[in-house]
């Protein structure tokens, strides 16, 4: 297995295991705090001195996908290692040369993410509202999966456990106490 390859089955793994716990966070919060109840929402309000609650974990799974399929689209890994390279525009490589081409937005895909990996709509009733043949439809879920999961994986979301646990032990720096001088009493 090549490492293109093996960085696209990484990444497919790091998406499905963050979305499944997404669905689940946002089962709970959506069971806890009803959008019509706004005085019960200030429990699950961020404090910087606890863990990450899960709806942190929701909102920072949901702008993972945004950062990695919107106008910003692209890989942040370095040169050379993003297993899914952004297809060339030769009217805007020819414009702007090699290094100054732009990023091709991924709207198609951001709106794939929404509906079906965020919103939850059904896999019928979402390829057909988005016009998608069940083959292209494989292929743009595959491309938002390894595109989303590369940027989970970079913004420290995967895995699961080292998220949680790294932003309860940020959150609260080990205070190091030294022995304060004393002068001694004049009497």
């Amino acid at each position: 297995m090549g490492h293109a390859m093996k960085a696209r089955t990484v990444a497919n793994d790091a998406f499905l295991v963050c979305h499944e716990i997404y669905l689940a966070a946002r089962e709970l919060v959506n069971s806890r705090v009803p959008t019509t109840q706004f005085q019960s929402a200030s429990k699950f309000l961020w404090r910087p001195d606890v863990q990450p609650r899960l709806v942190e974990y929701v909102a920072d799974f949901a702008r993972a996908g945004e950062r990695a399929l919107g106008v910003e689209s692209g890989c942040r890994a370095p040169k050379g290692a993003c297993p899914f390279p952004e297809p060339r525009n030769d009217s805007v490589s020819r414009r702007h040369g090699a290094f100054g081409a732009k990023k091709v937005p991924r709207a198609s895909r951001l709106i794939l993410f929404r509906v079906y990996y965020l919103g939850g709509a059904e896999y019928e009733g979402a390829r057909h509202l988005l016009g998608l043949s069940e083959r292209t439809w494989s292929d743009w879920a595959e491309e938002v999966r390894g595109r989303v999961g590369s940027e989970l994986i970079r913004a420290g979301m995967y895995p699961p456990a080292r998220y949680f646990r790294q932003a309860s032990t940020n959150a609260r720096p080990k205070a190091k106490m030294k022995p304060v001088q004393s002068e001694p009493d004049f009497a």
